[in-house]
């Protein structure tokens, strides 16, 4: 929480580590911090509290089928949902998916994730060869479903995104280093 850019330098090496625009959704974006840039199993973005020293991290963002890096719960890219219901212990409830907000998780219904996976925002998809299926319909749009229904468990969706949010911090409330 207290990791700046030029500690992560130091850690990861030069290379590893590019300033870089992070996509937060809606096509809009924020300057952040990419660690294992082309590395699709390491990469990890980074947005700042503070922009200007690039440091107090924010949020960290994962995107993509698979990754090294996980929740404490042990959710990673491309957990699926059946696994998902496991650790939580029970059916939860999703976004339909085909728009800007496709399959994040909107509550958990009171699961052991409620708390486990506090501060993490996740979205789920099925493959894109289950797109064009009739499952895949019938839980499209700004509509909440639970992920329970017959066409979930059909479409086999998997975590692709990540946010992960780190309390909020003022930078002023935080000393220089």
């Amino acid at each position: 929480r207290q990791s700046d850019e030029a500690a992560l330098r130091r850690i990861f090496g030069d290379a590893n580590v590019r300033q870089d625009r992070v996509q937060i959704g809606e096509g809009e974006t924020l300057p952040g911090t990419v660690l294992f840039p082309g590395d699709s199993s390491r990469q990890l973005m980074i947005l700042w509290s503070d922009t200007v020293r690039r440091r107090l991290p924010s949020r960290l963002i994962l995107l993509g089928d698979s990754s090294r890096w996980s929740l404490k719960s042990g959710i990673s890219l491309g957990t699926t949902l059946e696994r998902l219901e496991q650790l939580n212990g029970r059916p939860f409830t999703l976004a339909g998916f085909g728009w800007d907000y496709s399959g994040v998780v909107i509550d958990w219904r009171g699961g052991r994730l409620a708390t486990a996976a506090d501060n993490a925002k996740l979205y789920v998809s099925p493959p894109p060869s289950k797109f064009s299926t009739p499952a895949y319909s019938r839980v499209l749009g700004d509509k909440d479903y639970t992920s329970n229904l017959p066409a979930m468990k059909e479409l086999q969706p998997a975590v692709y995104q990540i946010f992960y949010d780190f309390p909020e911090t003022t930078v002023d409330s935080v000393p220089p280093r």
